[in-house]
């Protein structure tokens, strides 16, 4: 008996841009213009570190997208709730299934030291989707093993996770290139130039991870100057890329 031909399924690249920039919002930075330069970049996911609440209400109510925040510390707890400092998505697409875990050891939510991982589904009607991870890690130099320890972290929670949809990782990392944490997180992290001092940068401490099966990945970094100094003291980030999906393979 002569078997029903199947059709071939045919993959098509759909491109993606992501935005990663830490606004440091307790500087009071100016909306419209950080709403202006986002705008520009055209991005299917932004993801922002040092935000508060309602500074991510208003940059997503500008840009005409979906947000979700997530709280961070505030060292004024439980006054000034609206300073609070966080992290926050924003995409112009459907978001869904927000989360966030602290990862570092630093547990009070008063304290800077804090840190978090915030995550979200971000799904397109082409029916290409992300899950997108937005992390802020811990600075300065000698602090390298804290921040191991927490890219150790946001890679056990990724694996939780699963790779349907794919995963996206971006942020502060506060990790210069070179440095093994890195190599920690699952993906292949987009190559950028230098992101911090805005005014004047020399140090890579913002990147944006994407899928390894991901093709034809650029990544755009301002040069920087003092007008950049103005809105924050990072630089932002923008990274697109492609990947291969199949009409239909993400219907969540």
């Amino acid at each position: 008996m002569t078997q029903p031909q199947t059709a071939p399924v045919e993959s098509r690249p759909l491109e993606w841009t992501v935005v990663s920039w830490n606004v440091l919002g307790a500087r009071r930075p100016d909306l419209s213009r950080l709403a202006d330069v986002l705008a520009e970049r055209s991005p299917d996911v932004v993801m922002l570190q040092e935000v508060q609440r309602g500074q991510a209400e208003e940059l997503a109510r500008r840009l005409g997208m979906r947000f979700t925040w997530a709280f961070k510390h505030n060292p004024w707890r439980p006054f000034f709730s609206a300073w609070a400092e966080g992290a926050a998505i924003l995409t112009p697409h459907q978001l869904g299934a927000p989360a966030h875990t602290q990862v570092s050891t630093a547990g009070s939510k008063r304290s800077w030291r804090r840190r978090i991982l915030q995550w979200a589904l971000v799904g397109r009607d082409d029916r290409s989707a992300y899950l997108v991870y937005n992390a802020h890690l811990t600075p300065d130099a000698q602090e390298s093993e804290a921040r191991m320890g927490e890219g150790r972290r946001i890679a056990e929670i990724v694996a939780e996770n699963g790779d349907s949809p794919p995963a996206i990782v971006g942020g502060d990392m506060n990790a210069d290139v070179g440095e093994s944490v890195l190599d920690v997180i699952p993906g292949s992290r987009a190559e950028t130039s230098a992101t911090n001092p805005a005014d004047a940068p020399v140090v890579t401490i913002d990147h944006v991870v994407v899928p390894d099966a991901a093709t034809v990945v650029s990544a755009d970094v301002p040069e920087g100057g003092a007008e950049w100094r103005e809105l924050s003291d990072h630089l932002p980030v923008t990274v697109t890329f492609s990947l291969d999906w199949v009409d239909g393979d993400w219907v969540g």
